[in-house]
């Protein structure tokens, strides 16, 4: 039995994923998405976008030993983009992986991060194009974190509720000082081209902010005492409501795994303020009704690490120890898909899918269908519904108007489970929505 357990704890240190930092290099690189080796570039350029790596150890604290190596990559990614400009507006674009990923090149994450990033170029070059003003260089930042600590079975699954205090640590580090700079990064454009009569064709600069699965724990526990205050504070000098004002242009959470309940501050404000019609997205939860994780796994742990809380009825507990993808009374949307199954399978983005064009063409419809919902006394269920080119999303009964906060159930053939975010279903269709409930959304 002795032996067993040593033998059991050595494979376990043997199988563990050391913390380090992968982006080194300050040397911008060329991007080759056909190169076999793994970048250490902290910056990499390609034709239609710029992307920047900041990472953080498992204390949520940049790398380094000293203040000069802590500041290492975030200077380098802002001042890139400070950069870029002082020629473009900007659409800042974070993204913060999840479990099991980290910030090496080879990384699944990293490769879907840069078909976002083309995607969102591609696009804003016909949007752009179309609406006649000059359009934004895309920059993205992928956050990196020790989301796989192991790769051996099955301490690699075990791993699950370990990386997810990890990531509340994360949260609430120093990942919260990168978005409040890149969110000053933004509204310094938007100040310089409003002042600067030559520019003021420019489209506003935008800050999105995305986070997959405990990606998502990481942004929510950033973001969350923001979105609050901001919800609170939502009235203008004459005490009229105004729209809610989130961290940046717009919060997407993907399968994230963290419970309902430190959502419903968020989700209570949303509910039952008076917001005036026509408020845009804030903040939007997207999660697969087939997400083992979130769904079987995330509970099965909550009621072990919880089990001497207590609650004031059945509803709070459940909320409790639910995903807040999965929570019914917080779920105000579905999204299916329009294709075929088989269709819905394809994982590669080929030019050949949907042109650009017709995206465009739907960002253009959804925002022109939010503008005339807006000015509807009562808005009905059609009247809510977006059809984008592969997928519809539809308010459920439990969705209010005008609430700035979407909690999505997604269909298993748009995301088949918890780590497959990379279907080109779904891809398109979070550019499409990205463009289309961003705020200022007009540019």
């Amino acid at each position: 039995m002795v032996f067993a357990a040593l033998a059991l704890s050595c494979a376990l240190v043997l199988s563990c994923v050391s913390e380090r930092q992968y982006r080194t290099s300050t040397q911008a690189q060329p991007y080759d998405p056909k190169t076999t080796n793994s970048s250490n570039a902290i910056i990499e350029v390609a034709a239609d976008y710029t992307l920047g790596y900041v990472e953080f150890d498992d204390q949520g604290w940049l790398y380094g030993t000293n203040n000069s190596r802590n500041r290492l990559q975030i200077d380098a990614v802002t001042d890139r983009f400070a950069a870029e400009g002082e020629t473009n507006s900007l659409l800042i674009v974070v993204f913060v992986h999840g479990w099991k990923h980290n910030a090496s090149g080879k990384d699944q994450n990293v490769l879907m991060f840069h078909k976002v990033l083309n995607e969102l170029g591609r696009l804003e070059e016909v949007l752009s194009a179309k609406q006649h003003h000059p359009s934004r260089r895309v920059v993205g930042v992928f956050v990196g974190w020790r989301g796989l600590s192991t790769r051996v079975e099955p301490f690699k699954e075990l791993s699950f509720w370990d990386r997810k205090n990890t990531a509340e640590v994360v949260g609430h580090g120093a990942v919260i000082e990168l978005l409040s700079q890149l969110e000053a990064l933004r509204n310094q454009l938007n100040l310089k081209f409003a002042n600067d009569i030559a520019s003021q064709q420019r489209p506003h600069a935008k800050l999105v902010i995305l986070g997959h699965s405990f990606g998502g724990d990481i942004v929510y526990s950033a973001v969350a005492p923001v979105l609050t205050e901001r919800m609170v504070e939502d009235f203008d000098q004459a005490g009229q409501p105004q729209t809610p004002k989130t961290l940046g242009d717009l919060v997407v959470l993907i399968n994230p795994a963290f419970e309902a309940a430190r959502f419903e501050p968020v989700q209570r404000l949303a509910a039952t303020k008076s917001f005036p019609a026509g408020t845009n997205c804030t903040l939007a939860v997207f999660t697969s009704t087939a997400d083992w994780a979130t769904g079987l796994a995330f509970p099965i742990g909550r009621r072990l690490s919880t089990v001497f809380e207590t609650y004031e009825d059945s509803r709070q507990r459940k909320a409790n120890i639910t995903a807040i993808g999965h929570y019914a009374p917080y779920i105000n949307y579905t999204l299916n898909s329009l294709e075929p199954a088989a269709t819905s399978q394809k994982t590669t983005l080929t030019t050949n899918d949907v042109p650009s064009s017709a995206s465009a063409e739907k960002v253009l419809s959804v925002r022109s269908q939010v503008q005339t919902t807006s000015q509807r006394t009562h808005a009905t269920t059609n009247d809510l519904t977006y059809n984008f080119t592969r997928c519809q999303m539809a308010p459920t009964s439990t969705y209010i108007p005008n609430d700035p906060v979407f909690n999505v159930a997604v269909a298993p053939a748009i995301i088949p489970d918890h780590d497959t975010i990379d279907r080109w279903i779904f891809i398109r269709f979070l550019c499409e929505f990205v463009f289309s409930f961003s705020s200022s959304g007009e540019k």
